[in-house]
């Protein structure tokens, strides 16, 4: 019998049998539909997983060496072929000996000598049942990645909304920009805070380089928003804050950040405006009474 050619994107299951009779009998039966390779004992068997997954493994239970339970084992025991269905096909048919092929973590079990509908069933039924789990699975990360992000936001709006709390009591702009400062600690990020009117400085590091300070200057009029590598420059009217190292390897994460720090040097400037407005008042409730005097 010759075995009707295969599309290269059909499913691939391992046969593994220390009788060639049986191989050859199963690779004819199944090559019709499926991608099929052949191995003849349980270390060819473990060595072929683990340089390219199959979809499915029909497993003898019965073979010398390494018998078909400790290889079931071995495969259901590494994470990344865990998932992988395995069916016994073997002539041990009591109860006892069945129960243990699932106890060892096999999918199924048939029993030579073996209907031919009923393999292929079974098989199907394991395919169908390894894509619906592994569905299940990406629904399950996309939903914990959901939800780690959401998470993550409702942190940073919380931070956001501490600092807000906390910039209505600083009285000055140094204390303002220190708390800035430990906003972005609190972020993960690294920052340099430059105020424009006064031309004062902050920074995690301590010191701020020329080069740093002439690009803030030099980039002030070219619009609120700088990006330029793993760099981000957020400019308003009385504050810039240059961020050294923005997430650009995660969007969603990056995108976020992104809004979250424009409200957050917008409040800034506010408070800066109150803070100078207060000091301008100040200035003048003292100019008038020294002219009275």
């Amino acid at each position: 019998m010759t075995a009707k050619p295969v599309k290269a994107s059909a499913q691939h299951i391992l046969v593994v049998d220390d009788q060639p009779e049986n191989l050859r009998s199963l690779d004819q039966i199944l090559s019709y539909s499926y991608q099929v390779s052949l191995a003849a004992n349980g270390q060819a068997c473990l060595d072929q997983v683990a340089q390219s997954t199959p979809d499915l493994i029909l497993l003898d239970v019965d073979m010398p060496l390494m018998d078909g339970l400790t290889v079931c084992r071995l495969v259901k025991a590494d994470p990344a072929t865990s998932m992988i269905p395995i069916i016994f096909v073997s002539a041990l048919s009591r109860l006892s000996e069945r129960l243990a092929g699932y106890q060892a973590g096999a999918d199924d079990y048939v029993t030579k000598p073996y209907d031919v509908d009923e393999l292929l069933a079974k098989i199907r039924i394991a395919l169908n049942n390894r894509h619906d789990l592994e569905a299940a699975r990406e629904r399950a990360l996309l939903a914990q990645e959901e939800m780690e992000a959401s998470l993550a936001a409702c942190i940073e709006l919380n931070l956001l909304a501490d600092f807000i709390d906390n910039s209505l009591d600083c009285d000055d702009l140094r204390t303002l920009g220190e708390g800035l400062l430990e906003t972005f600690d609190r972020f993960g990020l690294r920052v340099i805070v430059r105020l424009v009117e006064s031309g004062h400085y902050f920074s995690h590091a301590g010191e701020v380089g020329m080069l740093d300070q002439e690009m803030m200057e030099s980039l002030y009029d070219n619009g609120k928003i700088i990006d330029f590598g793993h760099r981000s420059l957020f400019n308003a009217e009385s504050v810039s804050v240059l961020v050294r190292n923005m997430p650009v390897h995660d969007q969603t994460r990056y995108q976020r950040w992104r809004d979250n720090l424009k409200l957050l040097v917008e409040v800034v400037n506010s408070r800066i405006f109150s803070l100078q407005q207060q000091s301008n008042k100040a200035t003048g409730r003292r100019s008038g009474n020294a002219c009275s005097l």
